[in-house]
């Protein structure tokens, strides 16, 4: 019978901005386990008064040097069992607000900073009463430069401009980083999506969805965060609407399962393949090139007629535009196999 963990962010249980597999473990559980476990937002400190509470302050304050990656990731989780070779599935239970305001920022490495004059914005957007959507409260022009994360910008410091516009923005609650730790010794920055998963940034990773990684240590090391509220497909001014969530997550342990390389996402109608490359097009031609292989070892049909089914039914779509090394989601609709 599958047993409930807490897992919840402490300066003990959080790193920032890097991933290791030299981790020593948060949170031991056995295949089939659920955890609840809690992702904090790295961008808190753009209205600190709205987005911090004791334990986020508490995190802040225990590293006081950001200067190696983005993002407070939580974890990582050790499975008993899992080997190199193993996958893990993590599906999402369930996904909710840790407090009702998220921050959006217009960044300096943004896709239209030039178009701006690399002059950055922040938008915070607060979860409306009817727990669907969201709606841009206020937003000041920021500072100076954000040249490392974590920074905190107290309302007097800054000139807040409410924003009057009728805008609702869906919710799509999902981790923007999410995965296993790397085979390489060392630190890893969280910046960029990688095999192991990592910033992958899909934002169709959601509720009722799994997501399964290729097991590079004893124990897998999973881990979360880099959590949204809201995205877009490109995540195109650099974040997404960036707001702490607690989860309920499974992790499943698979024996028999075979991953090409890269992350696969599984929803009730979709599987979706993923590339990773600085470069677009090649992210999208690695993305083909796992899709032929899914469906081949996945369905057993031949790889021409994988190549085929990709170029006559699938979608390719743009995670991200804003980590360095773009990422590219390939959609497959499931009810075409009969």
């Amino acid at each position: 019978m599958s047993q409930i963990h807490k897992l919840p962010a402490t300066p003990h249980t959080v790193h920032w901005g890097y991933y290791d597999k030299s981790w020593q473990p948060s949170l031991v559980v056995k295949s089939g386990d659920i955890v609840e476990i809690e992702a904090i937002c790295h961008q808190s400190g753009d209205a600190p008064e709205l987005l911090m509470d004791e334990a986020i302050t508490a995190i802040y304050d225990a590293f006081p040097d950001r200067n190696m990656g983005d993002h407070i990731v939580t974890g990582p989780i050790y499975i008993e069992g899992a080997e190199p070779g193993d996958v893990l599935e993590a599906k999402i239970l369930d996904l909710q607000p840790r407090m009702p305001h998220g921050s959006n920022v217009l960044a300096n490495w943004g896709e239209l900073a030039d178009a701006f004059d690399q002059t950055e914005y922040i938008y915070i957007y607060k979860i409306n009463d009817d727990g669907v959507t969201a709606s841009p409260e206020f937003m000041y022009t920021y500072p100076g430069k954000i040249e490392k994360p974590g920074q905190i910008r107290h309302e007097h410091e800054v000139e807040r401009i409410t924003v009057t516009d009728a805008i609702k923005v869906p919710l799509n609650l999902h981790f923007g980083i999410a995965g296993v730790t790397p085979k390489e010794t060392g630190k890893v920055d969280t910046t960029h999506p990688k095999y192991f998963g990592g910033n992958v940034d899909n934002k169709n990773f959601v509720v009722g969805t799994s997501m399964y990684y290729e097991v590079n240590n004893p124990g897998a090391g999973f881990y979360v965060g880099d959590s949204h509220f809201a995205q877009g497909d490109a995540e195109l001014s650099g974040t997404a609407i960036e707001g702490s969530v607690n989860g309920r997550i499974q992790l499943i342990l698979h024996k028999d399962m075979k991953l090409k390389e890269n992350p696969i996402l599984e929803t009730d109608t979709h599987w979706m393949v993923h590339g990773f490359d600085a470069d677009l097009d090649k992210a999208t031609h690695q993305a083909a090139l796992e899709g032929v292989e899914f469906l081949a070892h996945h369905y057993g049909v031949s790889r021409t007629l994988a190549y085929s089914i990709l170029s006559v039914h699938a979608d390719f779509h743009i995670s991200q535009v804003a980590n360095g090394v773009k990422g590219v989601h390939c959609r497959i609709r499931k009810d075409i196999f009969q």
